[in-house]
């Protein structure tokens, strides 16, 4: 059996993380690492306190809600933001911002502003993508989206 590398690792830890989201559309996880120590975990879903997505609590969730992007009405707190919230700056500073997909422009801007010096997400290119990478890389941010585009090895978890 041959061991995993760090990446494999930590990314098979933010899909497991994954399955305690509650929206009922996406379940993203992320892990937050700082000298291969893991500080912080967060996958998407309601905030404490209020009742979940998968409970019938998100407008977007009905089957008559429109399907875009349209975040406005979302209730749920992303894997990333979760990940940080639950994480002090010290531990924040330099880390790692595992994601079972690539951040969004939100959290894109949480990221950059919050100390975090690389994002390494499994997957998840999605319109506007190019914008928003290139947005963390002027902030200083390293990116690697590991799924074999642009040069970068693909990772195939099992």
């Amino acid at each position: 059996m041959q061991r995993r590398s760090w990446d494999e690792y930590f990314l098979e830890l933010a899909r497991t993380t994954s399955t305690r989201a509650t929206c009922s559309r996406r379940h993203h996880g992320a892990v937050l690492v700082q000298g291969r120590r893991i500080v912080a975990t967060g996958y998407n879903g309601g905030p404490a306190g209020y009742p979940h997505c998968d409970e019938g609590a998100c407008p977007r969730a009905t089957s008559d809600a429109p399907q875009g992007h349209d975040y406005g009405e979302c209730i749920a707190i992303h894997a990333e933001a979760n990940a940080l919230l639950f994480s002090s700056p010290e531990e924040r500073q330099g880390a790692s911002l595992y994601c079972t997909g690539a951040p969004c422009f939100g959290c894109a801007k949480l990221i950059a502003n919050s100390g975090v010096g690389e994002v390494v997400a499994l997957s998840g290119r999605y319109e506007g993508w190019d914008h928003v990478r290139d947005f963390l890389r002027e902030c200083g941010v390293r990116v690697r989206l590991l799924d074999g585009l642009e040069g970068v090895p693909s990772l195939q978890l099992d």
